[in-house]
């Protein structure tokens, strides 16, 4: 791994004969320059994800886009590094599907905003070489909001905020078509994006809730960029996480990469996209997430991993969030940046909503067991809650930098 530059110096370095504490002096001063050169080689993506990780890549994939992405062994993935999962046998398929699954699940015309595909070699997965690997998450607060559903507290405290649908029953799984837009966001580790996540035990246990989700966020500490990406995350009570930033989710698929530019992206007034997503639990207690209008596998939270979310969740949410720690004082867009009143094609949208239940049938629910979810009101809104072909429908969004 190490450089031209980096053997120079350790070459010329041992060729010294100096004694004494001259020697000693030199050696140190030594030291540090190797240290720096592998340093400088890491921030140049020398070697996947910043060094985290010294797994055997028999590909690497640079994108039209310019990302690149490292392809590693399915069975040396991050998430077999977990305590929890140490003697997980990878699944590739889901144990089951719920009915009423088919190809015309999410009966829409409307552009679908997508990942740059890679081609990993059967047997490997894909994993982002992104610049920055631990940026600021707040899981938690957001699970918080999302249980304080139909309360508007305009907490000034708060470093997260969110506008969109919740829907207190129990759940197995959604599917949902979110509006994908790239508004800009003012702090390099603010984020401000759309997604569904579903969460259990917040109700009586509020230091330990566990929750799953997939969305899109722009996020620039994370990728490097103002572009949309495809994000998961999940909190399994005592971590929280993004894509494979630390072990836990288990990727399947050699060709959909977590953390992937989206495209298209919508346009205010103009053509929309939203990408298709859905998240469920199968009979082995695992939480798988597909991607697109082909429901195509990406991977799994293994049930391992939960303790209230391995038998069902409690509360789901479907909209927009905005976190990070200038929201305080300059929130940033949400969605289209436009209020939710200005209806499809000028706000942000979440629409053909679908609900699995406890024997697996994939359903569509009223939009009355929805309520509407809305942190702050003077930055943000939900309308035009209503029932379609499809699922459900809402739009979210606004323009934030107001007060809190």
């Amino acid at each position: 791994f190490l450089s031209e530059e980096t053997k120079t110096i350790e070459s010329n370095c041992s060729e010294m004969k100096i004694l004494g504490e001259q020697r000693k002096t030199l050696f140190l001063l030594c030291f540090i320059a190797v240290c720096g050169a592998v340093a400088k080689e890491n921030r140049k993506g020398g070697r996947p994800n910043g060094g985290k990780y010294h797994r055997a890549i028999s590909k690497t994939i640079q994108t039209e886009d310019g990302d690149i992405f490292d392809c590693i062994d399915i069975k040396s993935q991050p998430a077999l590094d977990h305590p929890l999962l140490r003697n997980h046998s990878i699944q590739m398929e889901p144990s089951s599907h719920p009915i009423g699954l088919d190809g015309n699940s999410i009966p829409d015309t409307t552009l679908e905003s997508s990942i740059h595909l890679v081609s990993c070699p059967l047997g490997t997965i894909p994993i982002w070489r992104s610049e920055q690997h631990y940026p600021i998450v707040d899981i938690k607060e957001l699970t918080q909001q999302i249980y304080t559903r139909n309360i508007t507290r305009n907490n000034k405290n708060n470093t997260a905020s969110l506008a969109g649908l919740s829907r207190g029953q129990d759940i197995y799984g959604t599917t949902v078509s979110i509006n994908v837009y790239d508004p800009e966001v003012y702090g390099t580790q603010d984020k401000s994006g759309g997604l569904t996540t579903i969460i259990s035990g917040y109700s009586f246990d509020r230091e330990h809730t566990n929750a799953v989700g997939v969305g899109w966020f722009v996020w620039q500490s994370n990728g490097g960029d103002k572009a949309a990406r495809f994000h998961i995350f999940y909190d399994n009570g005592q971590k929280q996480c993004f894509d494979l930033k630390c072990p836990g989710f288990i990727h399947t698929s050699p060709n959909i990469p977590l953390g992937g530019k989206l495209s298209p992206i919508s346009k205010y007034d103009g053509p929309q996209a939203h990408m298709n997503t859905f998240v469920y639990q199968d009979t082995n207690s695992n939480w798988w997430v597909k991607f697109g209008k082909e429901s195509t596998v990406v991977g799994y939270w293994p049930g391992e991993l939960f303790g209230y979310l391995k038998s069902k969740g409690t509360v789901g949410y479907w909209g927009g969030l905005v976190e990070g720690p200038t929201i305080k004082y300059k929130p940033p867009p949400m969605g289209s940046g436009h209020p939710a009143s200005e209806g499809d094609g000028k706000a942000a949208y979440v629409k053909n909503i679908k609900i699995v239940t406890r024997d697996h049938q994939l359903v569509t629910p009223m939009s009355r067991e929805f309520d509407v979810a809305v942190e702050n009101p003077k930055c943000y809104s939900v309308a035009h809650k209503s029932d379609q072909d499809g699922g459900v429908h809402a739009n979210w969004g606004g323009s934030g930098d107001c007060t809190l």
